[in-house]
């Protein structure tokens, strides 16, 4: 692999660092006193929403908000240890809401792809019909990114795709494959970090880059197939996280962030749109399992 490549990826990886800084510093709250049990905020106000990484460039647009986005997982972290208080929170898994509220609205649902460079070594795996992701991950010359199981669910989704995929050595491909932020994983393909990245669809549209499908098998899009999808789990530190169809879900704590989800919710153009998708029966509400 050419020097050149190597200290541009050695720059992606300060990139990615500081992208996900940038994102915890998008916007700290403090002195709110929100609770989950609300207050008479004003609705009318801008809300300080917290939000999955892939919700980022979303959250902004459906309403007055000031976003801060992290990797779900590490959103539900911030929120256990008392260390955010917003108005409104958006996650990428439902259930990480356990613990932290009864119910939640689900308002959309994703796949996972695998997004290239335009112009990168893996380009040519994204031509032709459907273009050939096996052969892409197969080939060793080149770089692939993905995120941290342990901060958010496109990482653990991710492993879990690999597992469940025919043909596919899903260990060889995780261990060759450097992990970033979600917030700044496809910042770095475009700054030639990697030539490949495992990302939500919605990601990729986001960023206007070319990405390959993975087959509803594997990409956790297909609400029917979700006895196929727990098959596989993965071991985070705290808990095993068993395979779903990809559901994202937010919850209200003030009477700003209450109208900030139900502008969410009910903003199905606008998520379609920037490519997530949006069942007919959303936006739907949904008990939270205690456990």
């Amino acid at each position: 692999m050419s020097s050149r490549r190597e200290v541009l990826r050695r720059g992606a990886g300060l990139l990615a660092v500081g992208s996900a800084a940038g994102a915890g510093a998008f916007a700290v709250r403090s002195g709110s006193g929100a609770s989950d049990g609300g207050s008479a905020d004003d609705a009318e106000s801008a809300a300080d929403v917290l939000v999955a990484g892939s919700l980022q460039r979303v959250a902004g647009r459906v309403g007055r908000a000031s976003v801060e986005a992290h990797g779900s997982v590490a959103c539900r972290r911030l929120l256990a240890d008392g260390l955010r208080d917003p108005d409104a929170v958006a996650l990428a898994d439902p259930g990480l809401f356990a613990g932290l509220a009864d119910r939640a609205t689900c308002f959309a649902t994703n796949a996972l792809v695998v997004a290239v460079a335009p112009d990168g070594a893996a380009a040519e795996y994204a031509s032709g019909d459907g273009g050939d992701w096996r052969a892409l991950l197969a080939d060793e010359d080149l770089a692939l990114g993905r995120t941290d199981p342990e901060r958010d669910p496109l990482g653990y989704r991710t492993v879990m795709a690999l597992r469940l995929a025919e043909g596919v050595d899903a260990e060889a491909v995780l261990a060759r494959t450097s992990v970033f932020p979600e917030t700044g994983l496809l910042r770095t393909l475009e700054a030639g970090g990697v030539d490949a990245a495992f990302a939500y669809r919605n990601m990729a549209v986001a960023h206007d880059l070319p990405s390959l499908d993975l087959p509803d098998a594997v990409d956790f899009s297909d609400p029917d197939r979700a006895d196929e999808y727990a098959r596989a789990s993965v071991e985070l530190a705290d808990r095993t996280v068993t395979g779903a169809p990809i559901r994202y879900a937010a919850r209200g704590r003030t009477d700003r962030g209450r109208e900030w989800v139900r502008r969410l919710a009910s903003a199905r153009e606008t998520l379609t749109a920037a490519g997530f998708g949006v069942p007919e029966s959303y936006p739907v509400e949904r008990e939270i399992p205690s456990g």
